[in-house]
């Protein structure tokens, strides 16, 4: 889309960036919106067309920050329209890219740039799958800084079943349909790109980089130090068992999985030439469809139906790597009993919509080579996180206990690193990696 620039906010405050795609000037911070009113939201939503050029943004009725997720500030947004339209939402959803109160956040700023762009490519009337529909987006890639208006999700209401926190699932009813749902979603999206089907924008915004994508699943560590890691995991399984199934803490286990490290080094360049070697299973995707990522409503059948939210770092990927992401925060029994079911419902729905169909088993090592590399690479640091932000970790039960419900970061770093090590002992990962020399 080509814009007019005249209308540049050429004010030196820096607390207002011109941005690249609407070529306005946008806010900041939450504060600096706020500042803007209903003149600056007005003008966005008439720049990106979400608005007729005979309405406005009467008044803002509330405004509220919500506090969840990391990296940018966020902001919930009640606003009212000088012409009422039922396909105007009220309640918005705002995400900056720019946290000033948290620098480690806010060096993941330039994560909005293709979040942005894909925020605002997603407002084709056929674009493939649900997503919140998009009134604004914009960023300054210089400096990263850049906002997206979007509408509010109504967890919990108007039909729509409440937010499912990560890796909870245990609490999540019917978690096997869950997925069925989200991995359908994921292969119309990556099939219909396949197919030549999304707009234009998505090649041109989103090149695939091959060498870039492999890099993801470097070790970034030699031997000895992964080995060093690999020990300190198991010293933490040994002193906290309740947090850890019985067939991750056995010494025999232990001897196993470090065994099997030298074996994975040895591997690393095999490993990524698999994961990158077949164009067929590359394709615009989500790569966290995590399924708090998500929304779920039962369609006018009964149907379970899925949308996705928190487009960050989308883009031409494996959709191996797309399908871990999407059940890395799912429970043992989903990896353990129901794998195959899963990745038969990406095969089939990818295929329906136009991509190339995939082979069952070329799937699943794909998807169990993500876990041995990713895991090795990423995982076995999740003992110092968790004795950082827990203080009394030998008063937890188990990995369900209310420490974990209100700390997210040790629930997800202890959550991936129990799901890497049941994989790798009910998968027997050591044996896989050796298969493929």
């Amino acid at each position: 889309m080509n814009f007019d620039r005249s209308e540049q906010d050429d004010s030196a405050d820096k607390r207002w960036v011109t941005g690249e795609i609407f070529g306005i000037g946008i806010p900041a911070d939450i504060e600096t919106l706020i500042s803007g009113g209903t003149d600056f939201l007005t003008k966005a939503f008439h720049r990106s067309q979400a608005l007729a050029a005979d309405n406005r943004v009467s008044a803002i009725i509330d405004a509220k920050e919500f506090l969840g997720g990391g990296t940018g500030k966020k902001l919930l947004l009640t606003v009212a329209y000088q012409l009422p339209d039922p396909t105007l939402p009220e309640r918005l959803f705002i995400k900056f890219s720019r946290n000033f109160d948290n620098e480690l956040w806010d060096r993941g700023r330039f994560m909005m740039i293709s979040e942005a762009n894909f925020a605002v490519l997603s407002r084709s009337p056929d674009f493939p799958i649900a997503v919140p529909a998009c009134l604004f987006a914009d960023v300054d890639p210089e400096s990263a800084t850049g906002l997206i208006i979007t509408e509010c999700i109504s967890y919990g209401r108007n039909g729509v079943e409440a937010l499912y926190p990560k890796c909870m699932d245990y609490r999540v009813p019917d978690q096997l349909g869950h997925y069925k749902a989200i991995l359908k979603g994921l292969a119309t999206l990556s099939g219909t790109h396949r197919d030549n089907r999304l707009p234009p924008g998505f090649d041109s915004k989103f090149p695939y980089d091959p060498r870039m994508a492999s890099g993801k699943f470097a070790l970034h560590a030699p031997e000895e130090k992964i080995l060093q890691r690999a020990n300190r995991m198991f010293d933490f399984v040994a002193r906290y068992p309740r947090l850890f199934p019985d067939n991750v803490r056995t010494d025999e286990f232990r001897r196993q999985f470090i065994r099997d490290i030298p074996d994975l080094v040895a591997a690393e360049d095999r490993i990524r030439d698999i994961l990158f070697g077949n164009p067929d299973f590359v394709a615009f995707a989500h790569w966290n469809a995590n399924i708090d990522n998500c929304w779920f409503w039962k369609d006018a059948q009964g149907t379970l139906q899925c949308g996705f939210i928190d487009w960050a770092n989308a883009g031409k990927i494996s959709v191996a790597q797309s399908i871990n992401g999407a059940i890395s925060g799912a429970e043992p029994d989903i990896w353990n009993k129901h794998l195959d079911e899963l990745l038969t419902v990406f095969i089939e729905e990818y295929a329906a919509q136009g991509g190339p169909r995939l082979s069952l088993d070329e799937l699943r090592l794909h998807v169990l080579l993500i876990v041995a590399a990713g895991g090795v690479a990423y995982g076995m640091g999740a003992p110092i996180a968790i004795e950082r932000d827990i203080d009394d970790i030998d008063a937890l039960e188990s990995y369900q206990d209310d420490c974990f419900h209100k700390n997210e970061n040790a629930r997800i770093q202890l959550h991936m690193m129990r799901k890497m090590l049941d994989i790798w002992q009910t998968r027997k990962l050591g044996d896989v990696i050796r298969q493929l020399q």
